[in-house]
């Protein structure tokens, strides 16, 4: 057994740096590239300055992709670079787990408790069905949390089920907020869709993500915007790259793809474990947070997405407690106003809110924002909302 367990460790220390040494080479072929696109701009220099002035979008659009290759490159170097200690489970330990496991149903092998570089402890284990049984990742994660003494959840790169096949799953610290998320929308009068796109993913290690972009117009075309850009920024935050980076590299996208549309981005990322929360807002409406009756307006100044050559992104960085609301806006609901200021007006009707779910919260908001506009959508009006919670450490 003792050979065994030998052979685990040091097969999953192999995985490990095979992991990482893989992780330096991509990150060495976005340098690469970087280094490529820079030296290319230094043989436009040399050039006639007619041709220069004609080329100078070109020029810039590269120097700018250049930049953000490099930073790739950086932060595929420090995801390869992050410190990772294997916590000894003791021999005695491991047979309990795998014998608690057992009558559960489940088969484990390989089990490895690894600490972070952010501290935070992950679990990882070869598990299958034992009694023949399909059982979920979920109901192994609570096997888990029951036998260590420690709250854990699966990872999002779990399957559904373990079967009789051998799977190797991953299970987090569980953060100490939970949450639940709310929308509401209309489209615009005599259009078939809304040009606003928006989402909620889980982005990281317990990180909850609010996105809501609004394409310039209406109709087919601002949908098609919306989506293409909602769609980018998933791809990439799922990946654990940093937000201000991915702004950045969908705006390249957008200026090098040579169209005339201006879509803007509004992010919002919460910190699931810290309690912390963070918007990026690039040409996007205001956004909110409400605390009991107190509501903080978050704004920005900042253009659309590929208004210039590099993106204007203006973040504001935020704690959350228990009980707080976060709300994120398209600038229909707060446009066409006849009377009064819409964001003024909705900062009061969110001051009065208690005890409503996030669901509740942005029909409310919504079918206010109609009202207010005389029964119109001239814009198209989208609203995402958000309800944070401390866990409950019993449950």
């Amino acid at each position: 057994m003792k050979n065994q367990e030998t052979a685990g460790t040091v097969q999953s220390a192999y995985f490990l740096e095979y992991g990482r040494r893989k992780i330096e080479v991509c990150a060495d072929t976005f340098l690469n590239l970087a280094r490529i696109f820079s030296r290319e701009d230094q043989e436009e220099a040399e050039r006639d300055r007619t041709e220069l002035l004609v080329k100078k979008s070109l020029s810039e659009g590269r120097r700018l992709f250049a930049k953000d290759l490099k930073e790739m490159a950086d932060m595929l170097r420090s995801a390869a670079e992050e410190p990772i200690r294997f916590a000894s489970l003791g021999g005695k330990r491991r047979k309990q787990l795998i014998k608690g496991l057992q009558t559960e149903g489940l088969q484990a092998e390989e089990i490895c408790l690894v600490r972070r570089g952010e501290g935070r402890m992950e679990l990882s284990a070869l598990l299958s069905s034992r009694d023949g049984k399909s059982h979920t990742a979920e109901e192994a994660a609570d096997y888990f949390s029951v036998l260590l003494d420690m709250r854990l959840t699966s990872s999002g790169r779990n399957p559904y089920f373990i079967g009789t096949a051998p799977v190797c799953c991953f299970f987090e610290e569980e953060p100490a907020y939970v949450y639940l998320t709310g929308s509401a929308g209309a489209i615009k009068e005599r259009e078939t869709v809304s040009g606003d796109c928006c989402a909620f993913f889980e982005a990281g290690d317990g990180n909850l993500t609010l996105l809501l972009s609004d394409g310039m117009g209406s109709g087919q075309d601002a949908c098609r915007e919306s989506a293409a850009v909602a769609d980018m920024a998933e791809d990439f935050l799922e990946t654990g790259m940093p937000p201000e980076l991915a702004v950045r590299l969908i705006n390249s996208v957008i200026v090098t793809g040579g169209g005339s549309a201006l879509p803007t981005l509004d992010l919002c990322s919460v910190d699931l474990y810290e309690g912390r929360c963070r918007f990026l807002k690039t040409g996007a409406a205001v956004s909110f947070i409400k605390r009991g009756r107190a509501v903080e307006k978050i704004s920005a100044a900042s253009l659309p997405l590929g208004a210039f050559g590099q993106a204007r992104t203006e973040t504001a960085v935020r704690e959350v407690s228990d009980g707080d609301y976060i709300v994120l806006l398209s600038d229909g609901m707060t446009q066409g106003w006849p009377r009064e200021d819409g964001e003024a007006e909705l900062e009061r009707l969110l001051a009065g809110m208690e005890d409503v779910s996030p669901t509740e919260m942005a029909r409310t908001l919504l079918q206010y924002a109609v009202k207010q506009q005389g029964g119109r959508i001239r814009d198209d009006m989208t609203v995402l909302t958000a309800g944070i919670w401390e866990r409950e450490r019993g449950d």
